[in-house]
C-alpha cells in the first residue's frame, strides 16, 4: 500500500509517515504541494486543504483513489467542495493518528466491498441478460408478499434482481424450514425458491417483501399473499438446466405446433394424437389455425 502525504508542515507529515509505515506497513512519500504530488501514483492520498495551488485540479486527477482531507477548519472551500469534487473524507486538525488509521481502514474495506459488489452485479446481469420477460410480469407489478407459479425460475430471478436494483433493496435467500424472524427487516426481499408448507412461518413472512416459488398444483389458502403465474414459452436451454418431461412437452407443443401437423408432432414426442390433444387441454394450449 502506497500513501502519498501532501502537507507543508514537515513535522506533521513526518509523524504521519512514521506512524503509517509502522502500523499499516505502508510505503509513504511526502510532498509539500499539489503540483509536486500530481504525477505520483499512490493508493491513498492524505492532503492538506490549505495549501497554495489548485486543489480542484489535483482532486480531479486523483478522484479514483482514496483521498482524505486534512482541514485546519471546516468550511465550504476546505471540506464540502473538495468532497463534492471527489474526495472521500476529512479530518479537522488537530487529529489523532488512531482516527486517521480508522478512516484509512474503513475506506479500504468500503472500496474492496464496492468492487466485489460491482463485479457480482455485472456477473448476475450477464447470467440473466438473455431471459426475456413479458411486460405483464415486470418489477413494477410486484405486490408483496407474493406466491409465484412458474415454469422458469430464472425469469423470477430476473424480476426480483431488477426490482432490488431499482429500489435499492437487499435480496436474501431463505429456507422456509429455518427462519429467524428476529433478523428480518423491511428493506430486504426474502426469496424462497423452494416451497415448504409451514403456515406459521409463511404467515409471519407476510409482513415483509416475501417471494415464494410454489408448485403448479398449489392452492392459495393465505389471504395476505398475492399469487401470479409466469409462464415462459420460449427460452434458451442452458447447459446447466434440466427440464421436467412435462415442461419439455409443453415447450415443444407451444413452439412447434404451428410448424408441424399433429400426426408428425405426436410422433416426434412419442405420444398418440389423443394424448397430444389431452396435453393441450391440460396445459390450456389452443392450437393456432
Amino acid at each position: 500500500m502506497k500513501i502519498i502525504i501532501v502537507e507543508n508542515e514537515l513535522y506533521l507529515a513526518q509523524s504521519i509517515q512514521n506512524n503509517l509505515s509502522e502500523k499499516l506497513n505502508a510505503k509513504c512519500e511526502i510532498f509539500a504541494s499539489y503540483d509536486e504530488a500530481l504525477d505520483t501514483d499512490g493508493d491513498i492520498y492524505i492532503i492538506n486543504t490549505n495549501l497554495k495551488g489548485k486543489i480542484d485540479k489535483f482532486i480531479d486527477a486523483k478522484k479514483e483513489k482514496i483521498i482524505i482531507l486534512l482541514a485546519p477548519y471546516v468550511t465550504y472551500s476546505t471540506v464540502t467542495q473538495p468532497i463534492e469534487m471527489g474526495a472521500d473524507d476529512y479530518l479537522q486538525k488537530p487529529f489523532s493518528i488512531e482516527e486517521l488509521i480508522r478512516k484509512i481502514t474503513h475506506l479500504k474495506e468500503y472500496y474492496t466491498l464496492k468492487t466485489q459488489t460491482d463485479k457480482l452485479q455485472e456477473f448476475i446481469e450477464h447470467i440473466l441478460k438473455d431471459v426475456d420477460i413479458s411486460d405483464d410480469f415486470n418489477e413494477k407489478n410486484l405486490k408483496f408478499p407474493l406466491f409465484v407459479k412458474t415454469n422458469y425460475i430464472k425469469a423470477v430471478d430476473k424480476i426480483i434482481f431488477d426490482y432490488a436494483k431499482k429500489t435499492n433493496s437487499n435480496i436474501q435467500f431463505i429456507d422456509l424450514q429455518n427462519i429467524d424472524e428476529k433478523k428480518l427487516n423491511t428493506n430486504t426481499i426474502y426469496y424462497a425458491p423452494e416451497f415448504y408448507d409451514n403456515p406459521a412461518v409463511i404467515n409471519s413472512l407476510s409482513k415483509y417483501n416475501t417471494v415464494i416459488i410454489v408448485p403448479k398444483n398449489f392452492q392459495n389458502n393465505y389471504p395476505n399473499y398475492h399469487l401470479i403465474e409466469i409462464e415462459i414459452s420460449k427460452k434458451n436451454f442452458l447447459n446447466d438446466e434440466i427440464l421436467t418431461i412435462e415442461d419439455y412437452i409443453k415447450f415443444i407443443i407451444l413452439n412447434h405446433q404451428h410448424k408441424l401437423p399433429d400426426t408428425e408432432l405426436s410422433k416426434k414426442l412419442g405420444i398418440s394424437r389423443k394424448s397430444l390433444w389431452e396435453k393441450r387441454k391440460k396445459y390450456g394450449i389452443f392450437k393456432q389455425k
